[in-house]
């Protein structure tokens, strides 16, 4: 009796561990058929990323896995770069354009009082133009001071707001400042291509023309 007793215990251990042993053939089974091996039976296990799959070559070849990798990481080194390289060039694009329109508002700011210096220069010739009369000398003195302390005060304040007026005989002459209404013979050649006479100063407003000088030009 204690015989049969062992006999069936041992058959029911010899069953156990063949049912062990088929489990875990199933388990293998689905494990390689996840990384891209054989394929299982199981219905229940859909592999349908290809990307995530590694192939029996490279299963068995770590080599290759280790190249495939590498080259993966460098297309995401490059790929990286290329939106790194783009950003930048926005960036610096947009910090440009920024740039050229602070400088246009800006210069906007700067010469908004130029069409006003430009109508109050003929008062300014006129009172030039007063000074070099013979005349000017003979008025009343307390009058005339007057003037020149209230014109002195106004080319100061023009100042302030960046006019400056130039023209003067001897300067060498200059197409982009001056505007030459005739010449003038002399046999010095220093003095060929220089102002002769100043009949009308020039204006500038921040180093920009806004106003020509009129004047006669030396010529040899």
């Amino acid at each position: 009796m204690q015989d049969e007793i062992d006999k069936k215990t041992t058959e029911d251990g010899a069953e156990d561990e063949i049912q062990m042993d088929l489990d875990h053939e199933a388990l293998d089974e689905q494990i390689i058929s996840k990384l891209g091996g054989k394929k299982t039976a199981d219905p229940d296990i859909d592999i349908t990323d290809e990307d995530d799959v590694v192939s029996e070559e490279e299963d068995g070849n770590p080599k290759a896995t280790i190249k495939k990798l590498r080259e993966e990481l460098k297309q995401a080194k490059q790929e990286k770069m290329d939106t790194l390289t783009s950003w930048q060039k926005d960036k610096a694009d947009f910090l440009n354009a920024r740039k050229r329109d602070e400088e246009t508002k800006a210069d906007v700011i700067k010469f908004a009082n130029q069409a006003f210096i430009a109508d109050l220069l003929p008062t300014l010739d006129g009172y030039e133009q007063a000074t070099q009369q013979p005349s000017w000398t003979t008025v009343d003195e307390t009058w005339r001071k007057g003037i020149e302390a209230l014109m002195a005060k106004i080319y100061t304040s023009l100042q302030k707001v960046g006019v400056e007026a130039y023209g003067a005989v001897g300067d060498v002459f200059d197409p982009n400042l001056h505007q030459a209404i005739g010449n003038e013979s002399t046999e010095d050649k220093t003095k060929d291509h220089t102002i002769a006479i100043v009949m009308q100063r020039g204006y500038t407003l921040h180093g920009r023309v806004v106003r020509p000088a009129l004047v006669k030009v030396y010529q040899v």
